[in-house]
């Protein structure tokens, strides 16, 4: 798909990765503690505001998640480099249909409580999924998502016909 997408399911400190990643220099490590119980693993993030990237990690290094920010998304920059299938953060659900076709999954654009969102789309890859999060209106991408196959939830793991 592009460079950085082929990342996932690799170890964060393959040379691959290594070689991708040093596009992006400031690039910081964050690790979170999600729950105080014994048993919950710290989940590992490697982000860049400037950048527009934030990359989720397992305990063992592999990018699971890579998230791709608007301007303004969450405090980052917007991501300048290259999207998947062609698309730019001014593109529609329609372009992303025509660049995908039909998606695995959609959620219309509605409102969740008193928060406003666009339009949701999940397009199925033998071993990922892209999810595109478009802004309320559905004029252009809020976020656009990656994740290995097995991290998305509801999504079967056989590979989509």
């Amino acid at each position: 798909m592009t460079p950085l997408i082929d990342l996932l399911g690799k170890n964060i400190a393959s040379d691959e990765a290594k070689r991708e990643l040093a596009r992006f220099p400031n690039m910081r490590s964050e690790i979170q503690h999600v729950t105080q119980s014994e048993d919950a693993q710290a989940v590992h993030y490697l982000h860049s505001e400037r950048d527009g990237i934030r990359i989720k990690c397992s305990p063992e290094g592999e990018i699971v998640t890579i998230f791709l920010m608007s301007e303004g998304k969450e405090g980052f920059r917007q991501f300048c480099g290259e999207l998947p299938g062609d698309l730019d953060f001014d593109s529609t659900p329609e372009d992303a249909e025509h660049a995908f076709g039909e998606p695995a999954w959609r959620r219309p654009a509605g409102r969740i409580g008193s928060y406003e969102q666009g339009e949701l789309m999940r397009f199925d890859f033998p071993s990922y999924s892209l999810h595109l999060q478009f802004r309320n209106n559905n004029e252009g991408l809020d976020l656009v998502t990656a994740m290995t196959a097995r991290s998305v939830p509801g999504r079967s793991h056989a590979a989509p016909q």
